[in-house]
């Protein structure tokens, strides 16, 4: 069973996004989807580019001024 999980970053610079993204992820089982919402774009990129490297699927990455939102799979 997937689960989905919520991780709220607004009013979070780096590198505190990311720092709550790799706690998030550590929580979840393989498959389980995170979804994330922030309004630092910078941020974004981070988490992006970490999740990338962690080998983790991003499935979307939407930004809409300063606002982002991300959604993750864990592989």
């Amino acid at each position: 069973m997937v689960n989905n999980y919520t991780l709220n970053c607004e009013g979070l610079v780096c590198p505190m996004p990311v720092v709550k993204t790799k706690r998030k992820l550590i929580e979840m089982e393989i498959g389980d989807i995170l979804e994330i919402t922030g309004d630092f774009v910078e941020a974004s990129e981070n988490i992006k580019r970490f999740v990338e490297n962690q080998g983790y699927n991003v499935l979307e990455h939407i930004i809409k001024g300063e606002n982002y939102h991300l959604r993750i799979q864990k592989s």
